[in-house]
C-alpha cells in the first residue's frame, strides 16, 4: 500500500465485476481544478449464475459517464454497452478499428437471444420476480429485454474505431492508445495518459484479456517508448496460477482416436476466435494426412458463420502464410436450417460437428448435446472454459454410465465427454509476469479472475516482480492511484459509486 499522501490529481478505480465475467472498470479522474471525468473500461454481461441479477441495472448513473473504452469483442466485455446508452449514456465508445467492425455481430446476436430467452422462459422471469430481495425498479426491468437491435443500432452510431498505436484525445486532458493484443482478433491493451499543466502525468495500462500471441495473426511488439512510462497496470488474472508446463495437449490425440473408432465428434466452440481456430486445426490434420477429407465437417451457428465470413473477407488481418490464408478445411458444410440439423441427429456415420455455443448452453449445441450425450459412438470435446452451472460444466461432471435428469427425462451418459484448455486465449502465469517485466511499474492492479486466483497471483507478482504497490480490484473497494502509484484504498459505501472526498 502506498503512503496516504495528499495528491492534486488522481484516479479512483473500482471494478464492477468480482470474478471473470461482467467486466467493467469504473474510473473517476479528479483534476487539480476539482473537475472530474468518469469513464469505464469495458461494459460486459455477467455470465456466472450468481451474478445474473446484476445484468439488469447499473450501480451508477449512465449519464455521468463521459466516455467508454473497449478492450475486445467478447460479450462479457461489451454485452451491456447498448443498455448503457439505453439508460442515458451520451458519450463515445472507443475501440480498435477491428473491434468496432466486429461488435455489431455480437451485440445484435445477443439482442436476439435476450428477446427470445425472455419469450421462451417466462417461468424464469416469474421466479426472479418472486425473489423478495429484488427491488421494485429491477423487477420492472425483468419483463423486457435488456436491449433490442434498435438499441444496438443507436449504440453503434456512437462507437469510434481507432487504429492500433494511434494516440487520440478523448478529453482535454486524457489521451488513449490501443496496443495490439493476441487474445482475439481486434483485441487491445489500452494505455490511458492523464495530463494537467505542471502535474506529473498518470499512466494506466488496461491489459483486458491478454495473450502474447495468436495462431491467426502476428502481434506487434509494444513500442519501446511506452515501456519507460511510469505505469499503473490493470491486469487480468484468469490463469494467473496456471503454468505452461501444466497444459495437457490432448485434443489431437483424443480427436483422432474418436475418428478411428468411427464416432461422431462434437466440438462446442465460441463463435469468434475458437470456431475459426478449430477449422484451422482440422485443416492442419487434413494437410498432414491424419484426417481424411472424405469425413464430413459441419459448422453450425449463425454467429460463427458471420465471424468466419469476416475472417475470409479480411485476410489482410491474418498471417500471410498459405495455410492461414486458406484455413477452411475440405468437405465443410454450413448448417443453416432445422432440417439439416435433424438429419445429422439420425445420421450414424462418422462426422465432425463444430457448434456454438462453447459452453453448450446456447445456440445449436442445445439440440446436439442433449441428443448425443446418450449415444455411445460419440465424443463431445470441449475446447474452452465452461462456466459453473452451464450445460457443458454439468455434463463434464457426470460420470459415464450415470443416469441423470435432462429436461425432465431420465438419461444415461454414454458419450465420451472430454475437455482441454490448450486453446485458451488467456495468458498463463509466465506470460503475465513477462508482460509486467517490460514496464517501469508503479503499481499492479489485479482483476478478472476468481477470488483465490487473484490473491495467489498478487502474491506471485510481489515475489517475482516486486512493484511499489499491488492491489486487487473488486466492487468493494476503490483503489486510488496517482503518478507515483497507489495512494490508498477505501471501501465502497455508496451503491452509485459516487466519490465524495
Amino acid at each position: 500500500m502506498g503512503k496516504n499522501v495528499k495528491a492534486n490529481m488522481y484516479v479512483d478505480i473500482v471494478s464492477l465485476h468480482n470474478e471473470v465475467t461482467g467486466s467493467c472498470n469504473i474510473c473517476t479522474v479528479r483534476f487539480p481544478n476539482t473537475k472530474k471525468v468518469k469513464f469505464i473500461v469495458d461494459c460486459g454481461l455477467f455470465q456466472e449464475e450468481k451474478y445474473q441479477k446484476q445484468n439488469y441495472y447499473f450501480p451508477f448513473e449512465a449519464e455521468d459517464i463521459n466516455f467508454a473504452l473497449v478492450t475486445h469483442n467478447h460479450i462479457d466485455h461489451i454485452g451491456r454497452i447498448p443498455k448503457l446508452y439505453k439508460e442515458g449514456f451520451k458519450g463515445k465508445t472507443y475501440a480498435s478499428t477491428i473491434t468496432s467492425q466486429l461488435m455489431p455481430y455480437a451485440l445484435n446476436n445477443t439482442a436476439e437471444i435476450l428477446s427470445s430467452s425472455l419469450q421462451k422462459n417466462p417461468n424464469k422471469v416469474k421466479k426472479l420476480l418472486e425473489n423478495s430481495s429484488i427491488p421494485t425498479f429491477l423487477a420492472n426491468t425483468l419483463t423486457t429485454p435488456l436491449f433490442t437491435v434498435d438499441d444496438v443500432s443507436y449504440a453503434m452510431e456512437n462507437v469510434v474505431g481507432v487504429d492500433y498505436l494511434k494516440t487520440i484525445s478523448v478529453d482535454e486532458h486524457i489521451a488513449v492508445t490501443f496496443i495490439p493484443n493476441g487474445h482475439l482478433l481486434g483485441a487491445s491493451m489500452i494505455l490511458v495518459a492523464i495530463t494537467y499543466r505542471k502535474e506529473k502525468p498518470i499512466y494506466i495500462l488496461f491489459t483486458g484479456d491478454y495473450a502474447k500471441e495468436n495462431v491467426f495473426f502476428d502481434v506487434k511488439s509494444i513500442p519501446e517508448k511506452f515501456k519507460d512510462f511510469p505505469l499503473n497496470v490493470v491486469i487480468e488474472s484468469t490463469y494467473g496460477t496456471s503454468l505452461k508446463k501444466d497444459i495437457e495437449y490432448v485434443f489431437k490425440e483424443n480427436f483422432l482416436n474418436a475418428i478411428k473408432r468411427g464416432e461422431t465428434v462434437i466440438v462446442p466452440v465460441f463463435s469468434l476466435g475458437r470456431s475459426q481456430e478449430m477449422l484451422l486445426e482440422l485443416k492442419k490434420l487434413q494437410e498432414e494426412n491424419l484426417l481424411s477429407t472424405s469425413i464430413p465437417i459441419y459448422l453450425d451457428g449463425k454467429l460463427a458463420h458471420s465471424y468466419t465470413d469476416f475472417y475470409l473477407s479480411h485476410l489482410e488481418y491474418l498471417k500471410s502464410d498459405a495455410l492461414t490464408q486458406n484455413f477452411m478445411p475440405h468437405n465443410v458444410t454450413r448448417v443453416t436450417d432445422y432440417e439439416l440439423r435433424q438429419a445429422l441427429l439420425s445420421d450414424r456415420n462418422c462426422k465432425i460437428i463444430l457448434t456454438t455455443s462453447g459452453m453448450g448452453s446456447y445456440g445449436p449445441a442445445q439440440l446436439y448435446l442433449p441428443y448425443y450425450i446418450s449415444r455411445p459412438k460419440c465424443t463431445i470435446h470441449f475446447c474452452g472454459y465452461t462456466t459453473p452451472n452451464t450445460f457443458g460444466s454439468r455434463i463434464k461432471e457426470i460420470d459415464k454410465g450415470e443416469i441423470f435428469e435432462l429436461n425432465g427425462i431420465m438419461t444415461t451418459k454414454k458419450a465420451n465427454v472430454l475437455s482441454t484448455n490448450e486453446f485458451s486465449g488467456h495468458a498463463k502465469q509466465e506470460d503475465l509476469l513477462d508482460l509486467l517485466s517490460n514496464f517501469n511499474l508503479k503499481s499492479v492492479l489485479i482483476n478478472h479472475g476468481e477470488e483465490n486466483t487473484k490473491i495467489q497471483f498478487a502474491k506471485t507478482v510481489i515475489d517475482k516482480i516486486n512493484p511499489k504497490g499491488v492491489a486487487i480490484l473488486s466492487s468493494s473497494n476503490y483503489i486510488r492511484v496517482g503518478s507515483h502509484g497507489i495512494i490508498k484504498s477505501y471501501p465502497v459505501n455508496d451503491l452509485n459509486f459516487n466519490i465524495t472526498d
